[in-house]
């Protein structure tokens, strides 16, 4: 990737739209733009919106953006015409005529923002998870990241670590000039640890902001796992018969409770002595509780040994008492899927048990950033071990570790294959 080329790509989706954006970055930029664009002025004001014809297809808008003020660092102009699919593919292949122009890679506009420092690794991160967000906690979490939440955290605790490690540094280099420099270098690296394990306390959350979680209805054969799995979508997604062991294989769907998106997955009823088809669909209900965040047992009125269904699952379980409507019901959440009652509570409850009914967004999501927050906090508790039992030298190792570990957070010196695997997944345009 030629970081001096000029790029150009159409920045908004494939759907038909009002208005579309064909984004053109590098030092060619502006000359490229008036191959489509004869009407713009020689020396164009800076983020000025021109109303002009663009490839004489259309009337739009054409805004510029020098360096070093611009979304890349470089010159950048947008042109800005209706959002026709076909007309901006027609506008990009007449501006991919110029000589110096061609089509940006996918996040190459976002590589080249992070290259010139506009933003940090981190951040650039974020513009891809908030393109493809699909819930309220996962665009709320993706927008704390991009505003630099996680980077002001990550700067502050490296403001503590890094004169740590200079002064144990000095200590081992300079042991008569720097004496006493190590002094309480316990009680440091305490409050270190005190913030980052505040940090990676939020990772779980983070998690489940940006990926969604899964919620598993599993129990007894007939048990009404199928209907209440209809009611809590609220639509007939899954076939309901009083027949036991209707249901086969797994079902999933995604519906939004507090914000989060919650996907919840109807299975295949337990029990022993199922036919072949049957037993293949029990096998998955195992497998699809292995991967849950939640599980709801649903039993029916009169179900004993509730404590041995609890045990099929490894995540945390609600019991569910469904077949509310037909009177006695068992131990648990009651709800009718037929009739409706209890579903409303139900879903708050599992709401407030995945934490979504917390507003706040959490900035530590990625799996990427919450690995190498997980490496910083190992280092730093070897290190504190280290400083009762063992020399200078392993302290100031592990603390460089740990400073090493949250760099790869924020991108210092981020390795080409590391920026090539994550600008990989942005789409072009970005």
């Amino acid at each position: 990737m030629a970081q001096h080329s000029t790029i150009a790509a159409i920045a908004t989706g494939p759907a038909a739209g009002g208005v579309g954006v064909i984004r053109i970055s590098g030092p060619a930029a502006l000359e490229a733009a008036r191959r489509v664009v004869p009407a713009l002025p020689l020396f164009p004001e800076p983020r000025h919106a021109y109303f002009v014809n663009i490839a004489g297809l259309d009337d739009g808008l054409a805004l510029c953006f020098p360096a070093p003020n611009s979304y890349t660092g470089e010159d950048v102009v947008e042109l800005m015409p209706h959002g026709s699919p076909k007309l901006l593919s027609m506008v990009l292949r007449r501006l991919l005529e110029h000589p110096a122009l061609r089509l940006a890679e996918p996040g190459e506009f976002t590589r080249r923002a992070f290259v010139n420092g506009r933003i940090d690794l981190a951040r650039a991160e974020a513009v891809a998870d908030l393109v493809v967000a699909t819930s309220e906690a996962a665009v709320r979490s993706a927008a704390a990241q991009l505003s630099g939440e996680l980077s002001r955290r990550i700067a502050a605790v490296k403001e503590r670590l890094v004169p740590l490690h200079a002064d144990l540094e000095a200590s081992l280099d300079f042991p008569d000039e720097a004496e006493g420099a190590d002094d309480g270098a316990g009680a440091r690296l305490d409050a270190v640890l005190f913030e980052l394990r505040a940090l990676a306390a939020q990772g779980a959350r983070g998690a489940l902001a940006r990926r969604g979680a899964h919620v598993v209805l599993y129990g007894p054969v007939n048990a009404g796992k199928s209907t209440l799995f209809n009611a809590l979508l609220g639509s007939s997604r899954a076939l309901v018969d009083a027949e036991p062991g209707t249901t086969r294989d797994v079902l999933e769907a995604t519906v939004e409770l507090g914000g989060l998106a919650v996907t919840f997955v109807d299975t295949a009823g337990l029990r022993e002595g199922a036919g072949r088809v049957e037993a293949l669909g029990i096998e998955k209900t195992r497998a699809a509780l292995k991967g849950a965040d939640l599980a709801l047992l649903v039993v029916p009125p009169g179900a004993a040994d509730v404590d041995a269904w609890r045990r099929e699952a490894t995540s945390e379980v609600v019991v569910v008492a469904a077949k509310a409507d037909l009177g006695t019901t068992a131990d648990g959440h009651a709800v009718s899927g037929l009739t409706g009652a209890g579903v409303a509570e139900l879903k708050a409850l599992v709401a407030g048990r995945l934490g979504a009914e917390r507003s706040e967004a959490v900035a530590l999501a990625s799996e990427r950033h919450r690995e190498a927050l997980g490496r910083a906090v190992e280092a730093l508790q070897r290190a504190r071990a280290a400083v009762e039992v063992a020399t200078l030298e392993v302290v100031a190792g592990e603390t460089a570790a740990a400073l090493h570990a949250l760099d790869d957070i924020t991108g210092e010196d981020a390795k080409t294959e590391l920026l090539d695997a994550i600008f990989r997944r942005f789409c072009i345009g970005k």
